[in-house]
């Protein structure tokens, strides 16, 4: 991706059994997503 680009959609379960859907957090503001693939893991 480059600056500025539209992201896909994420679209994931959430912490309350809902669904989390990016397009519908931005519309609310900015939305950073970051991840962080060795969290919470003994690697």
């Amino acid at each position: 991706m480059t600056v500025g680009e539209v992201a896909p959609t994420i679209r994931l379960a959430d912490t309350s059994g809902g669904e989390f859907l990016s397009t519908a957090r931005v519309e609310q503001g900015p939305l950073v997503v970051a991840f962080y693939p060795l969290a919470f893991t003994s690697g």
